[in-house]
């Protein structure tokens, strides 16, 4: 009996902390950082979906990659550039949703997989998220 109560206290301990930290609103989702730009990217899985829905709005970029029959895509290149051209993101998506924050301004959105190729122009303001839908 004592070898029973011992290794249901040693699962409840091992649980406990997992559910401390899931109802404390701690993020699966890291964030991440390239040059003064934060972003986060991923969604696979229902749970991953909905943190990025619950994160959204603390961005102000929106993207999501996905196959023309609607099905998601992760593991997608991501590259935003200023207007003179220069580099102000440099990522990959890990799932079928990027969010950043960007500074207010106009971009060019340029993302790939699998050697193809897209680009879409997108402005960024301070009144509302900017969203491209990219689809293969």
């Amino acid at each position: 009996m004592t070898r029973l109560f011992f290794l249901v206290y040693l699962l409840l301990a091992c649980l406990l902390p997992s559910q401390v930290l899931a109802q404390g609103g701690a993020y699966a989702l890291v964030e991440k950082q390239y040059g003064n730009v934060t972003y986060v990217s991923g969604g696979i899985g229902d749970e991953e979906r909905d943190e990025i829905r619950l994160r959204e709005v603390d961005f102000n970029l929106k993207l999501l990659f996905s196959e023309r029959d609607g099905s998601y895509l992760g593991s997608v290149d991501v590259v935003v550039l200023n207007p003179k051209g220069e580099k102000v993101l440099e990522a990959n998506s890990v799932g079928p949703f990027l969010l950043a924050r960007l500074p207010r301004g106009s971009y060019v959105i340029k993302v790939s997989m699998n050697g193809q190729e897209q680009q879409r122009k997108l402005s960024i303001s301070e009144k509302r998220r900017s969203e491209g839908v990219f689809r293969w």
